[in-house]
């Protein structure tokens, strides 16, 4: 059904869509907490308001098919948390099953402006209804349930309600508006801001306007709930009704000291308690605001123009000091400067954080995928997130969900054993993959770890030797860790069988292909019997990077300052020949070195001056350098198209004085070495 909406209703559209994301985007991570506990009534209550909120602003566009799913959704939640239904494993499965043709509806609705017909999504609608009569159920619980539907069948939806006022009993002051005794008995548990939400979220036709009037009045006045309650109780069942109204009468009678104490007690009371709930209501509607993402993209693009327009300055600046450095002119010019140059920082800084997403946004879809394969593959699995609000640049955390997902169903199929396997082993049957991420220094840190069989070296060096990607004599040689590094060799698996989850090493190479454009680094660690743990290092953003400026053969390049662990002044007596290739003995440490001309293979022109030693992972490596220029922050542009296959080159940026200079990209330079050495560095 193709869907069309004019200028006013497009907004709202806009509105919707976005408030639909939000609900929809935590659902399967609360789902799945939900079903490791059925008795948490607060993630209930709000899955349960998601799906009401849902319906209802999918009500006001008239999106029948969202509308339906979504209410029967919001139905099986009421009633699981009204305890007439219990939850289990398999009315999750339908459950989550319905969320997924939910959000391919949405998903529909944003890219095409279509929403399925009812007829398409008949199949997922019956398994709802079946659930909700109770047909999803084991035999035991079916008895107990069909019993609860059966009588809510017979005496209709009021049943429901003189069942919950047989177990409590209200007793309102006497001047309370029956209109809003009614409201408090349907939403016993909630303050008048809850109910007042609940009657906003409904449908236009169902929105009663002048209760929510009343409601917003009482609010105003800084009254809630408890104020107009004199009394909750346990009702009795008797059979003589004038009993009970002579009960009701007499506790009225009984509290009225109780109730002209408070009402005093009100009325000597400063009237800032009043106005407590106005304050949080205005604090609530002006706590955030929605950008478009491409207005903030704007922005960082001026920030980094602004920064290299910034470091020119200084510059020249620099230059006109050393002209006359007696001049006032000159000081004023440098102390206006170094002002400017921190509001510079500071705005640049604050843009980044609007660039800034918690990993959270990716993290919350694992839950879900760990529970639907480790349920297809049979296997007992415990998924723990640590570091969710830990924050990332979105560009990155964008391209870091697909190697994530892969890396997680990995640990899943081939990482995790089955029940029987563990218990065998001596190791408990459910499986632990940790994910975790956090902050180190300029450095986000993103871990998968699992308890599971680990990774053999043997069948690794076995497997790489048998595609001929290393020499026998060359694996004679290698550490673990050199051996793990050859999983993400493109061609490289260990799986005997191609499967339709995943397999070790499948695309391994694509991961970390990923990684690696992201100026990141990714390390295997694993011990066969005990689990495997692969971890990645990236940027906090890949906008605005500091830099170590070196020179070599009249050129000037830029080295992120991240990867620099030390600079030292050439010395030829550390300098020793192994094999066809240098190394350099530092502390008794051996280096592998590189100059720089070797690496772009340039004409060696003056002498080498200076060594920075590099991290490449968990290993370093020297380089040779003519000169040093110092530290400078740049912003980073990209080759473009026709020089995106340019290995060695992460972008380019203009420094202070105006000149074009590339960035190093480290990783992909020693790759290019590595065919010529021993097979790995």
């Amino acid at each position: 059904m193709k869907l069309e909406f004019n200028d006013d209703m497009r907004e709202i559209f806009d509105e919707f869509m976005l408030e639909a994301e939000e609900i929809l985007e935590n659902l399967d991570q609360e789902l799945v907490e939900l079903e490791n506990d059925p008795s948490d009534k607060e993630l209930l209550n709000k899955i349960f308001r998601g799906m009401h909120t849902l319906k209802g602003g999918a009500g006001f566009l008239g999106l029948e098919s969202i509308i339906e799913l979504a209410h029967k959704i919001e139905s099986i939640f009421d009633k699981f948390r009204n305890d007439e239904m219990s939850l289990d494993s398999d009315k999750m499965d339908i459950i989550l099953e319905g969320i997924d043709t939910l959000k391919n509806a949405i998903g529909m609705l944003k890219e095409e402006h279509e929403i399925p017909d009812k007829e398409d999504i008949a199949d997922i609608l019956n398994k709802l209804d079946q659930l909700l009569e109770g047909k999803e159920i084991s035999s035991n619980e079916q008895n107990s349930d069909m019993t609860n539907e059966e009588s809510l069948t017979q005496n209709g939806e009021e049943s429901k309600n003189e069942d919950s006022e047989n177990e409590l009993e209200i007793v309102f002051k006497e001047d309370v508006d029956p209109a809003i005794q009614d409201i408090i008995k349907k939403y016993p548990n909630m303050n008048f801001k809850e109910i007042l939400d609940e009657l906003i979220l409904l449908p236009p036709e169902e929105r009663d306007m002048t209760l929510i009037e009343k409601i917003d009045k009482l609010i105003e006045e800084g009254k809630d709930v408890e104020d107009l309650i004199v009394e909750v109780r346990k009702k009795e069942r008797e059979s003589e009704p004038e009993k009970q109204t002579d009960e009701k009468e007499n506790a009225v009678k009984n509290n009225n000291s109780k109730e002209n104490e408070n009402k005093q007690k009100k009325e000597n009371e400063p009237e800032k308690e009043s106005q407590k709930p106005k304050k949080s209501l205005k604090k609530e509607e002006t706590e955030t605001i929605r950008v478009d993402i491409d207005r903030v993209e704007v922005l960082m693009n001026l920030v980094g123009e602004l920064v290299l327009d910034r470091n020119r300055i200084v510059k020249l600046a620099s230059r006109f000091s050393n002209i006359d450095k007696e001049s006032e002119v000159a000081e004023e010019l440098n102390e206006a400067i170094a002002g400017m140059s921190r509001s510079v920082s500071d705005l640049q800084e604050a843009v980044m954080k609007l660039r800034m997403q918690p990993v959270k946004k990716i993290f919350s879809k694992f839950p879900r995928i760990v529970r639907d394969l480790a349920k297809k593959l049979g296997k007992k699995i415990n998924l723990e997130l640590e570091g969710e609000d830990t924050e990332i640049d979105r560009s990155i955390l964008n391209k870091l969900e697909d190697p994530l997902i892969h890396l997680v169903r990995n640990s899943i199929d081939h990482g995790i054993e089955t029940p029987d396997v563990r218990r065998a082993s001596g190791k408990n049957e459910t499986g632990t993959i940790k994910l975790a991420a956090f902050q180190e220094g300029d450095r986000i840190i993103v871990s998968i770890e699992d308890d599971g069989k680990g990774i053999n070296p043997e069948v690794i060096k076995k497997k790489a030797i048998e595609k001929g990607l290393i020499k026998p004599e060359q694996a004679e040689n290698m550490s673990d860790k050199e051996i793990y590094e050859l999983i993400f060799l493109p061609g490289f698996s260990t799986a005997e069988q191609i499967s339709d989850v995943s397999g070790r090493g499948v695309g391994m190479d694509v991961v970390a292909s990923t990684i690696n454009s992201l100026r990141g680094t990714i390390e295997i660690d694993s011990e066969p019997g005990k689990g495997t743990k692969i971890t990645m290092k990236l940027p906090l953003t890949v906008a605005i990077i500091r830099t170590l400026m070196v020179g070599s053969n009249d050129r000037v390049f830029a080295i992120p300052i991240f990867s620099v662990a030390e600079i030292i002044q050439y010395n030829p007596n550390d300098i020793k020949d192994v094999g066809h290739y240098k190394s350099l003995m530092l502390r008794d440490k051996v280096y592998l070195l590189f100059s720089l001309n070797e690496l772009f293979e340039l004409e060696k022109e003056g002498e080498e001056k200076f060594v920075i030693i590099i991290n490449v992972g968990e290993k370093s490596i020297a380089i040779a350098v003519n000169d040093l220029y110092g530290e400078e922050e740049i912003v980073i542009k990209p080759l473009g198209k026709l020089l995106s296959d340019v290995h060695g080159i992460a972008g380019a940026t203009i420094t202070g004085d105006g000149k074009v200079v590339l960035i190093l990209d480290i990783n992909s330079l020693i790759n290019d070495k590595k065919s010529e050495l021993t097979g790995v560095i």
